[in-house]
């Protein structure tokens, strides 16, 4: 399991939000292509391979097209020719420019309203190879993801410190908890946003409903007293009328979020997602 603690839900929700928009550019793939070690036959007696037939291992640059495919590429290019005179008329009598100073401005608005709502509360963000029991749950909470990608699912557990006993109801602790709820909220739409865009699947549980929030509706729900939590750290106590999920340091002062991801626990997305708890990474 890795983990990562910081002081403040509002600086991590904020940093990774700007991380989430940040542009992300693959080094260009280089591929290799060869025939193999076969010795070449005496060039005098034919080709060896047939899809280079000529001295020196050449080839044509392309098959020689059919008639059939000729009228067939030839329609296909008055179509793309017609379409791309269409699209230059439309935007040569459209007028659409780019505010950039609007877009600043608007990103700078989002970025307030999220270090407003956030809570300002002693956050730990782990990351854990999904457990068995959890992966049980996941083909009813996710029934169209595919089976063999569920074999290698990384669960981060987002606990964020609670000033109220979560096993003592009042009106305080509810509306600390909904405060909460849209704290995570807003963290999971951001380090899911993350995942996707370093070619990852991710969704996370809506802690109010205990579906996911990304996916399709499904009747099936988790919450933090199931008992798959207790292979990921945490202890369930039962308190005869409900049950109530225990943090290893801060007891049932606490509040969990869930999020999934087919992202590989160990690899660099999600040690980036952790690094920006803090600095530090627990192993």
């Amino acid at each position: 399991m890795l983990s990562a603690k910081g002081p403040q839900m509002r600086a991590f929700t904020q940093r990774i939000a700007a991380f989430s928009t940040q542009v992300h550019i693959d080094p260009a793939p280089i591929v290799f292509v060869g025939k193999g070690t076969t010795p070449r036959q005496n060039s005098l007696l034919g080709p060896n391979d047939s899809q280079y037939p000529f001295q020196g291992d050449v080839s044509f640059a392309h098959k020689p097209l059919s008639i059939r495919q000729q009228k067939e590429n030839s329609k296909i290019e008055r179509v793309m020719d017609h379409t791309e005179h269409s699209l230059i008329n439309l935007l040569s009598n459209t007028n659409i420019e780019v505010d950039r100073t609007h877009l600043t401005q608007m990103r700078e608005e989002a970025m307030n309203e999220i270090q407003a709502n956030a809570a300002d509360v002693e956050i730990e963000l782990s990351a854990i190879e999904a457990p068995k029991l959890l992966k049980k749950e996941m083909k009813y909470l996710f029934p169209q993801m595919e089976t063999q990608k569920m074999a290698n699912v990384t669960v981060f557990n987002l606990t964020q410190k609670s000033e109220f006993d979560m096993k003592a109801w009042s009106e305080a602790m509810e509306e600390e908890r909904e405060k909460l709820t849209a704290s995570f909220i807003m963290s999971a739409n951001a380090i899911c946003s993350t995942l996707h865009r370093f070619g990852y699947w991710a969704d996370f549980i809506d802690p109010s409903s205990g579906r996911p929030y990304m996916g399709d509706y499904t009747n099936h729900t988790l919450f933090e007293t199931n008992d798959a939590y207790k292979q990921m750290g945490f202890k369930i106590e039962d308190l005869g009328c409900c049950k109530v999920l225990q943090h290893a340091c801060w007891g049932s002062n606490a509040f969990v979020g869930t999020i999934f991801t087919d992202a590989p626990v160990d690899g660099s997305a999600v040690r980036d997602i952790l690094k920006k708890v803090t600095q530090e990474i627990d192993e």
